[in-house]
């Protein structure tokens, strides 16, 4: 596998960071999961939007322009011959003296690779996932900026070490109030009664790429939507769940702990919806 570092496409046995690198020292640093179908990076545009928001958030400076950051992806993914991959780009704020202070910190680490992915299995669609409702709670947006995806990422870790116990492929990440917030990767959604629900922005949760794709598909669709808090009681009487993300697209959710959403099947409004995306991807 070529990686692509800073400014040249390396072999993976090439490709070092410094251990002086605030990325391995804190996380101090950010990143994006892009999707290539056919070759094509899908939403480039939006995840280098919020690559460079999350920068501009955390007072980290990118010295590479929007231009380049695209052609490095496009040349990770063709370097590697691949098609169809998922495509990490993550941005550190670079090697610096042990310390918290970011004053000498002059040159970012850039890094990307591709690897192959062709999407999970037709099977997880047809059959859905169980989610766990867990007690690892959000980072409060008071605490850490939810907007900024950030390589430091134990609070999600941790959540899912909780739903692997409790044998389910997704946490349920509740906000310090008790309002349902996000996946450990994911954005979460709910239908009851015709009415589809998302938790708002306000909750304390990233806004997924893909979030953002499928309030627009329900919206020019004609499908009710509100982005508004509930609690996690409205899961278990939801009708049907679906959470959304780069890797997932829209993933039902036929079961929260033992409980079984709505009829325990991956429901209409779900696959209608997971269809209409697909559309956009070919």
């Amino acid at each position: 596998m070529l990686i692509f570092l800073n400014n040249s496409l390396v072999p993976e046995s090439d490709a070092k960071v410094s251990v002086l690198d605030r990325g391995f020292l804190y996380g101090d640093g950010i990143f994006e999961t892009l999707r290539a179908y056919s070759g094509a990076i899908f939403h480039c545009n939006d995840h280098l939007d919020r690559l460079f928001q999350s920068a501009e958030a955390i007072y980290l400076r990118i010295p590479f322009t929007r231009d380049y950051l695209m052609e490095a992806l496009h040349k990770t993914l063709e370097a590697n011959h691949l098609n169809n991959a998922y495509l990490r780009l993550s941005v550190t704020r670079g090697v610096s003296e042990p310390g918290l202070d970011i004053k000498e910190c002059p040159s970012p680490t850039l890094t990307i690779f591709a690897k192959e992915f062709s999407g999970y299995p037709d099977s997880l669609y047809q059959s859905g996932i169980c989610a766990a409702v867990v007690n690892t709670r959000r980072i409060p947006a008071s605490a850490l900026n939810p907007a900024v995806k950030s390589l430091n990422f134990l609070n999600n870790i941790m959540a899912r070490v909780e739903a692997t116990r409790l044998n389910a492929a997704e946490a349920i990440m509740l906000n310090m109030e008790g309002y349902v917030a996000e996946g450990t990767v994911s954005n979460i959604f709910m239908m009851r009664a015709g009415l589809v629900k998302t938790p708002p922005l306000s909750a304390g949760i990233l806004n997924g790429v893909t979030r953002s794709i499928v309030i627009d598909l329900l919206k020019e669709n004609g499908i009710p939507i509100s982005e508004q808090a509930f609690y996690p009681d409205g899961l278990y009487t939801a009708d049907e769940c679906f959470v959304t993300s780069t890797l997932y697209e829209v993933m039902p959710v036929t079961s929260i702990h033992d409980s079984a959403v709505g009829s325990g099947q991956p429901g209409k409004l779900t696959q209608t919806i997971l269809n209409l995306f697909r559309r956009l991807t070919t």
